[in-house]
């Protein structure tokens, strides 16, 4: 499988392909990303291609009838000045089925903390939930630590897990 793939920034003309994409994992979120506030077109119009707001995407290319088209296989959505000037938050993050377990989003997460350093952010945050322990543990990996548990948060015995790395300002 071909793994040559490139990270940039989303754009307004992505909408579709960024609905797509999170329709494509919805259900792998708790509760599903459609069932919460007014859904995903909300949850788009409030991150895509805006002031402190915007994803990343990864995206390999590949060949249609209509020339080159550039699939998405991983994303990554985030807030800057969030709470605070220096602070970011991760609001999204997910790779293609499959295209999984082939280093997309740790790299996505390397690429956004770049990012966010080149823009005077010092720390990003990001929560899961208990049971989904391969972003956990992903989280861990990646140096982010543990600052808030919330109890039952997410329905009788799933708990909210927020996390927190300090990153340097570039």
């Amino acid at each position: 499988m071909k793994t040559g793939f490139s990270i940039r920034e989303a754009k307004r003309t992505d909408y579709q392909q960024v609905k797509e994409f999170i329709e494509l994992v919805d259900n792998e979120f708790c509760p599903p990303l459609s069932e919460r506030g007014k859904g995903i077109p909300e949850r788009i119009d409030s991150c895509l291609d805006r002031p402190e707001s915007n994803y990343l995407v990864a995206t390999l290319p590949e060949k249609k009838e209509s020339g080159t088209y550039n699939r998405f296989v991983g994303m990554i959505g985030y807030t800057q000045k969030w709470k605070k000037d220096d602070k970011a938050y991760i609001n999204f993050l997910a790779t293609h089925p499959e295209y999984r377990n082939l280093g997309i989003s740790k790299k996505l997460c390397l690429k956004l903390e770049d990012f966010l350093s080149n823009r005077d952010c010092r720390s990003v945050h990001v929560c899961t939930w208990s049971s989904n322990p391969a972003a956990m543990r992903f989280y861990r990996e990646l140096g982010y630590h543990t600052y808030t548990v919330v109890l039952n948060d997410r329905g009788r015995g799933i708990n909210t897990i927020y996390y927190k790395k300090r990153i340097c300002i570039k």
